[in-house]
């Protein structure tokens, strides 16, 4: 957040050029759609849980901020940079598995135990570019972080470290409709593809580590902002 914060209070800062055209646009949005992942427990000895699917829903809320590049020659005048934080946690749920004795190192005694992993998103940030194709038809693409919590139950000889960074990819299509005082509309259909991850448990039977595939999925998202 502190860098919204401080972008904002550069804005602010700027307004008291009131005949000035800033080319900045900010805003606020909704988004919603359908994420998918895969996640698995193995061990170092090659055994391992099933593979499963998980299937969510993905609902937010958040604010944005945007640069027209206007002052650039040519074609590249359709560009403009940005950057966007969701506004609030996001809870993923929790899965779980049943760890098989059989997942134990050589000759160890292991007993059948019922896992769980939960997982929240902390921070979900997105710098990105669009191009305007027409004055109402863009494109836009751009690199996706998120902090993820994790909070694991089990045996208590499994330990799992709980924060994590991903990163990934968004590409989407949107229209925009813009009002002569400044007032925007858009709506967007957005593509993403966020790297999956392997943590390692850093317990006494330390031979185990939880995979989480690519977390892919589209999602449709409405704005509303101001240009000034």
């Amino acid at each position: 957040m502190k860098k919204i914060t401080l972008a904002v209070f550069m804005i602010l800062s700027s307004f008291s050029i009131a005949s000035a055209d800033l080319g900045i646009k900010i805003g606020v949005s909704a988004q919603l759609g359908e994420l998918d992942t895969t996640g698995k427990e193995k061990s170092s000895a090659g055994t391992e849980t099933e593979n499963k699917k998980v299937q969510g829903m993905f609902a937010t809320g958040g604010i944005f901020i945007e640069k027209e590049l206007g002052f650039l020659p040519g074609p590249l005048s359709r560009f403009s940079v940005g950057y966007s934080n969701i506004a609030h946690d996001l809870n993923l749920g929790t899965q779980t598995n049943v760890r098989k004795t059989t997942l134990g190192a050589a000759g160890a005694v292991v007993n059948d135990a019922n896992h769980s992993l939960g997982a929240e998103i902390t921070d979900f940030e997105t710098v990105y570019a669009t191009l305007r194709i027409t004055d109402w038809l863009y494109l836009k693409g751009g690199n996706v972080t998120m902090d993820v919590k994790t909070q694991f139950k089990g045996t208590l000889t499994s330990k799992y470290k709980t924060n994590h960074s991903l990163d990934g990819t968004v590409f989407g299509v949107g229209v925009q409709a813009m009002k002569s005082n400044g007032l925007f509309f858009r709506a967007e259909v957005n593509d993403y593809n966020i790297d999956g991850v392997t943590v390692t448990n850093t317990g006494a039977d330390s031979v185990y580590s939880v995979v989480l595939g690519d977390v892919q999925g589209t999602t449709g998202r409405l704005s509303i902002g101001k240009r000034f």
